[in-house]
Formats: C-alpha cells, structure tokens, sequence
C-alpha cells in the first residue's frame, strides 16, 4: 500500500518534468530598473528591454564600473511573485561573488540564475573582475524556467551588489511566467 502511493508520486513528478520540458511557454521580460546608489563607483549606461521579434524580449545592461578591479563582491538574489504587490517568493539568498564563481554547485538558485546570464554577459570568469558589466540580448527561454518550480504569474528578481561593504547598485528585472496551464 505504501509502495504503491511512492510509485504513484514518482510517476506524477515525472508526468510534471515531462510537461515543463515539452510546454510552449510565455516566459518574457516586462520591465527592468537599473539604480546605481553610489555614481563614483558605478553608472548605467545602458539598461533597456529591447523587442528583437515577434514575442522576443531581449534585456541589454551596459554597466560603467569606474573603480577597478572588483576584487571581492557580495550579490543577494532575491524573487518575489506579484500578490497586491510584489512578495517574497521561494528564494533570498546571498552569496560571495567570487567564492561562488570557483564553487558554482554550492548554491543551486545562484547557479541557475548564472546559467541563465553567463552565455549573454563578459562576466562569465572569476574573480578579479577589470572590466565593465555587459548583459547583451539575453532572452529567456523554456529551459531556464524548466528548473524552476514556479507557477504562472508575474515575478521580480532583485540583484543587489555590494563591494567593500558598501551596496552600490541594484538591478530588478520583471518577468512574466505563463505555462498555459497551472501547476
């Protein structure tokens, strides 16, 4: 009797993966906001939401770094889901930037996030960092979200940065999530 409810959970998990993977999902920038705190540090230059075709969002982010290297940096993700306003959803978790770039496993929310950005930004390499921050035509796709457990609605992700025990900036990306069917 037992066996047989694990059996069955397995096969409903399995059943769910196989839809998130197979789905024609919308899942799409809505906005971004850029907010350098300290100009002496760091100034956006870009930071835009661009339509490269038909239902593609791409995210472009020229961020001016005037004081290099970066040797030590910390980052706090955070999600939220649209509730009467934005609400803390699943996820807040801070980490060392460059202890992470050597130890990507470690923190499995933080790796999916980068695995997302590495492909379209120049800072896909450890620390020190000598070099302006450049997210190009990032564009969100149905196998970044296949590993997230999420349900339809809109989301905000909040990237916090802080070096030298100072918070210098903070980018938050709107997207919406739409699977065509509820999980």
């Amino acid at each position: 009797m037992k066996f047989d409810r694990i059996s069955l959970a397995a096969w409903s998990f399995v059943f769910v993966i196989y839809l998130l993977c197979d789905s024609e999902a919308l899942f799409k920038f809505t906005n971004i906001k850029c907010n350098c705190f300290e100009q002496s540090f760091c100034e956006f230059k870009k930071c835009e939401l661009k339509v490269l075709g038909r239902g593609i969002v791409g995210l472009n982010l020229y961020a001016k770094v005037n004081k290099l290297p970066i040797k030590k940096a910390k980052v706090v993700l955070a999600l939220f889901r649209r509730f009467n306003g934005y609400r803390p959803f699943l996820f807040n978790v801070s980490v060392d930037l460059c202890f992470f770039l050597k130890h990507k496993k470690r923190f499995p929310f933080v790796n999916m996030v980068y695995e997302g950005i590495q492909n379209f930004t120049n800072a896909n390499h450890s620390c020190p960092i000598n070099h302006d921050i450049i997210v190009d035509h990032m564009v969100l796709d149905d196998k970044m979200i296949s590993k997230a457990p999420v349900p339809n609605g809109f989301y905000k992700l909040s990237i916090n940065v802080q070096t030298d025990g100072v918070w210098r900036d903070e980018v938050d990306v709107h997207a919406e999530v739409n699977l065509g069917f509820e999980r």
